[in-house]
């Protein structure tokens, strides 16, 4: 096992018992081996199942710490949790970045570094350890895990952590004061592909009434 992904398994406390797992979520489709080293396939298929085992433990963590939400701020406050950011940033905590395998082109055009290459991969960890784990431990080994890396960054109050759904938001006040939807387009993009910036325009029955710009 590479060094990195030994450092790696130090960081997530976690040993694997097949490290071929393990490889197969840190490389990205991108990546084609050498003829002399075998195959495991990418991280595609496992970032799909590694959503789900996160979404569930999460659930429940959020359930146990905070008995006062009710079923839409616990949605809201998953939804931070688990988002394509927040998830990045767990990624970079845990520098899946440097364990990552990349193709050339990725690797040229600074893959290691993207935010939703790096939440992916962290999603893809995560399946990787629950398949490791499922037969031995259920769920709770993958639950220990995600806990211990969630846990220490929750607030005592949940109150004001909960990132506002502005375009949810946006939604329910163009549809109560129109009775109509609101649609929105991608007017312009600039920036590397790494670090690229969207420029979004809404509308209302074909009339734009506004612009926002972000990453």
């Amino acid at each position: 096992m590479k060094q990195k992904w030994i450092h790696l398994c130090k960081l997530l406390d976690y040993q694997f018992e097949n490290p071929n797992i393990l490889r197969q979520a840190l490389t990205h489709k991108s990546y084609l081996p050498p003829e002399s080293e075998e195959n495991f396939g990418n991280n595609e298929r496992i970032e799909f199942l590694g959503d789900a085992v996160l979404d569930l433990v999460i659930s429940e963590m959020l359930m146990q710490e905070f008995p006062e939400l009710d079923e839409g701020g616990l949605s809201k406050f998953r939804a931070s949790l688990v988002s394509e950011s927040g998830l990045c940033k767990q990624a970079r905590a845990l520098e899946l970045g440097d364990c990552l395998l990349l193709g050339r082109g990725e690797e040229m055009t600074g893959g290691r570094e993207k935010t939703s290459l790096l939440s992916d991969t962290f999603e893809a960890v995560m399946a990787a350890i629950y398949l490791d784990s499922r037969e031995k431990h259920g769920l709770s080994e993958i639950a220990r895990v995600i806990q211990k890396m969630f846990l220490p960054h929750l607030p005592e109050n949940a109150k004001g952590y909960i990132t506002r759904d502005y375009k949810s938001e946006l939604q329910e006040h163009v549809q109560k004061l129109t009775g109509l939807p609101s649609t929105y387009e991608l007017v312009d993009e600039t920036g590397p592909d790494h670090q690229k910036e969207f420029t979004m325009a809404v509308f209302v029955r074909d009339k734009e009434y506004g612009r926002g710009s972000g990453a």
